[in-house]
């Protein structure tokens, strides 16, 4: 065994579940079949087909819960398995693709999968190592450090895509505030049900966003106070819970400048 992997802090055994459940789900056969593209998804081996199977970005279902499952078992997703290939399960595969020293795509593809199927088990003293390490503090593409907040921001975004359903409070469908109070639960804040509550009580009000705090709107309907609220995720851009379904908002846009209420930092 060479040092490399005897530093190894990630050394498990997993079971081909994944892979046969890609193969035969029905969901993964609606979106997660495309023609090899070298530039799109990982190389295959010499002779495979040029039709392979893989899950990306923006796929959802059982295929995608078992991915989590597995990556969770090894340490690699933290967060709760809700079936959303999101930008918290394509850190998680790009940080596993980086262990095994494959091509860092983010893609869960044939490589991938093998990898993850063949993956040694921890012994006694790995197990131990990995947790008496450190945890490393993540860096967020603003350059600030990720901690609670930046994790509501995270989150937020792992649910991009999901669609507006009125009184939706789970990841089959949200209202706009049924989305915040999800979202910030799931990072273990507790947040009301309404936007006026919200802007109302607890939290701190703060002069400019930072990622993971709220920013508050009024006057998008007839309602008194704050009628929506938007988590702030950097660049000047909100995920928030519209007609069409989780999306981003543009704060620089005219309609949010106008209806711009103000923002609070959650602990």
């Amino acid at each position: 065994m060479n040092e490399k992997s005897r530093l190894s802090v990630r050394k498990y055994v997993v079971s081909s579940t994944v892979a046969a459940t890609i193969v035969l789900s029905p969901m993964a056969t609606q979106g997660v079949f495309a023609q090899a593209n070298p530039d799109q998804i990982e190389e295959s081996d010499a002779g495979a087909s040029s039709e392979i199977s893989f899950l990306h970005k923006g796929d959802q279902g059982e295929s995608v819960e078992a991915l989590q499952t597995e990556l969770q078992s090894l340490g690699y997703y933290t967060y709760s398995l809700d079936g959303l290939y999101g930008p918290i399960t394509e850190d998680a595969v790009e940080e596993f693709q980086a262990d095994q020293g494959l091509k860092v795509d983010g893609l869960a593809g044939p490589n991938t999968m093998a990898a993850l199927s063949s993956t040694e088990e921890p012994n006694e003293d790995d197990v131990a190592q990995e947790t008496e390490e450190e945890p490393e503090e993540e860096v967020s593409a603003s350059g600030q450090v990720d901690s609670e907040s930046s994790e509501v921001a995270d989150i937020a975004e792992d649910l991009i895509g999901v669609p507006y359903v009125w009184g939706g409070t789970t990841p089959d469908g949200f209202d706009s505030s049924g989305f915040i109070q999800y979202a910030y639960e799931q990072a273990g804040i507790d947040l009301s049900r309404t936007h006026r509550a919200n802007w109302s009580n607890n939290g701190e009000f703060v002069d400019s966003p930072e990622v993971g705090d709220l920013v508050f709107f009024e006057g998008t309907y007839d309602v008194e106070g704050a009628s929506h609220s938007g988590i702030y995720v950097g660049d000047n851009k909100v995920v928030h819970a519209g007609s069409d379904g989780i999306e981003y908002a543009d704060l620089t846009n005219d309609y949010w400048q106008d209806h711009y209420l103000g923002t609070k930092s959650f602990e």
